[in-house]
């Protein structure tokens, strides 16, 4: 089981650095459970990626995370009964397109769910889920506005 060592199940804080984002990565994994799913919302280049590969680091996953902007899913090792499988749904278009994928084994499986863009699949989202929304600051391309919460 992933160790579930933080009290803290609430974020709204603003990051000045790539540093500052991967401390919030690393203190969230100590929330995170085996059958949790992690709901990334952001533009283009607001750190969801950044975000995932802090956060698999911080879990102790055997190889480095690397977007699935292509492929759609990766999968990570934590231990040999722990898997990440890491979502990106950037290039789905319609929701009809995910229909034969299975989404429902994972999503309410034992696997760990990691979502970029969740925006595009929403109605397949389980109704309790993490969610973790990056948003640029004006005028500071280094700073983000990080919102975490359970749903």
């Amino acid at each position: 089981m992933i160790t579930n060592a933080v009290t803290r199940t609430e974020w709204n804080e603003t990051v000045r650095s790539p540093q500052e984002t991967e401390t919030i990565a690393v203190e969230f994994s100590g929330l995170l459970s085996q059958g949790d799913l992690v709901a990334f919302y952001g533009e283009l280049g607001s750190g969801k990626t950044f975000f995932i590969k802090a956060l698999c680091r911080a879990l102790g996953t055997k190889t480095d995370a690397t977007s699935p902007s292509f492929t759609i899913m990766n999968e990570y090792q934590i231990s040999s009964d722990i898997w990440i499988c890491h979502f990106d749904f950037y290039r789905i278009e319609k929701e009809a397109e995910l229909l034969n994928l299975g989404l429902d084994d994972f999503f309410y499986g034992d696997y760990l769910c990691l979502i970029e863009w969740a925006d595009k699949i929403s109605s397949f989202l389980p109704p309790h889920h993490w969610e973790v929304k990056l948003n640029f600051i004006p005028d500071q391309p280094e700073s983000r506005n990080i919102k975490i919460h359970k749903i």
